[in-house]
């Protein structure tokens, strides 16, 4: 069986290769990146007339304008000077459209990249052609998808051109306040080396910096038992939570009542607090239960529980309430007792307010 190396200063015995084929340096370029026009996307509103290759039709005709541009395609590197054009085929199907997209081509038959425009078929439904990708042939990037309504209708154009972006981006520690200095559109991994708090990934947007998830092991917090008219002895208060996405966090608490005294609100509903404050631009609900299966305090051994932050709370303290005991036709009740051995566990995810929104 043979084994095939490249590329190495010199051909070596045992399969090592000096020199590569046009095939070999598309294996190799293309485990580099990925197709992408050479132009990085920072800025939070780009002028869409500066980008590379920007299209426009002229007008009164069906003439397709690109303005140049530089691409990475299939391993291969590719510049337009100038401008190109194209003529958009005309349709005069009474009743089905056509997709066609513009796409750069590496072929390898021709030993070049070229620009060129790919037309399909009317239909009811119309799907645009999608790139080829064989290696050693040919391979493309879509930049531009054309809509060519029915009846010869004026085309429509749709910027499909990916971009390069920011390099991912590692830090020991402090990732969040590090991003202050990299551009928009930058991901960064905080690694946690001093182990003071978790693994985390931090995203720079157009709103800002945030953390966009929790890698690794959950946050331990201890969440406030609210509105409590006294705390007793045996009251066991847990809690984990992680970022989900950025301003999203999945959180569960876990509250323990091992003692022998029921636990009563002083006026309105027991509640309980989040681990990152509430968005408060709209309402949010969350989900959990009780188990009391000694029916103390005048309580069901098994009680739905629905929390409640209203909108325009951007605290942490949401309220707990459960189906009425008396009648369906009251809703939900507030919940006021916690009776003596037993528990409560709410969960959910939540918008937060990193954005100071």
């Amino acid at each position: 069986m043979a084994e095939i190396s490249f590329p190495f200063e010199k051909d070596g015995g045992d399969g090592g290769r000096q020199a590569v084929s046009q095939v070999d340096w598309q294996k190799m370029a293309t485990m580099w990146g990925g197709d992408r026009v050479a132009t990085r996307i920072t800025a939070a509103s780009p002028d869409a007339a500066t980008l590379p290759f920007y299209a426009k039709i002229l007008p009164n005709t069906r003439t397709l304008e690109i303005q140049g541009g530089e691409a990475w395609v299939g391993g291969f590197y590719y510049k337009l000077e100038g401008t190109r054009q194209f003529e958009i085929g005309q349709n005069f199907d009474k009743a089905k459209d056509r997709r066609d997209v513009v796409v750069i081509r590496v072929d390898h038959t021709k030993g070049s990249v070229n620009m060129d425009i790919r037309q399909s078929q009317p239909s009811s439904n119309p799907v645009p052609p999608q790139p080829i990708h064989e290696a050693g042939q040919q391979w493309e990037m879509v930049i531009w998808e054309v809509f060519v309504p029915r009846n010869n209708g004026t085309p429509q154009l749709y910027d499909r051109a990916p971009f390069d972006a920011p390099n991912r981006v590692a830090f020991p520690w402090w990732a969040d306040d590090s991003m202050r200095f990299l551009p928009q559109g930058s991901f960064a991994l905080d690694l946690d080396s001093d182990a003071r708090h978790v693994q985390e990934e931090i995203y720079k947007g157009r709103d800002g910096v945030a953390v966009a998830r929790t890698l690794g092991k959950s946050w331990s917090y201890t969440p406030d038992l609210v509105n409590a008219a006294s705390i007793p002895k045996g009251l066991l208060l847990r809690g984990r939570w992680r970022w989900a996405a950025p301003n999203l966090v999945w959180f569960t608490i876990d509250f323990d009542n091992s003692s022998n005294t029921d636990i009563r609100a002083k006026d309105g509903a027991l509640s309980f607090t989040l681990p990152q404050n509430l968005n408060g631009v709209i309402g949010q609900s969350f989900a959990g239960y009780m188990l009391n299966g000694g029916y103390r305090g005048g309580m069901p051994n098994f009680v739905a529980i629905t929390g409640m932050a209203n909108g325009g709370n951007k605290g942490k303290t949401v309220r707990m309430t459960y189906p009425s005991q008396h009648y369906l036709s009251e809703g939900l009740d507030y919940l006021t007792v916690f009776p003596s051995q037993s528990s409560i566990v709410v969960s959910g995810v939540y918008e937060t307010n990193a954005y100071n929104e």
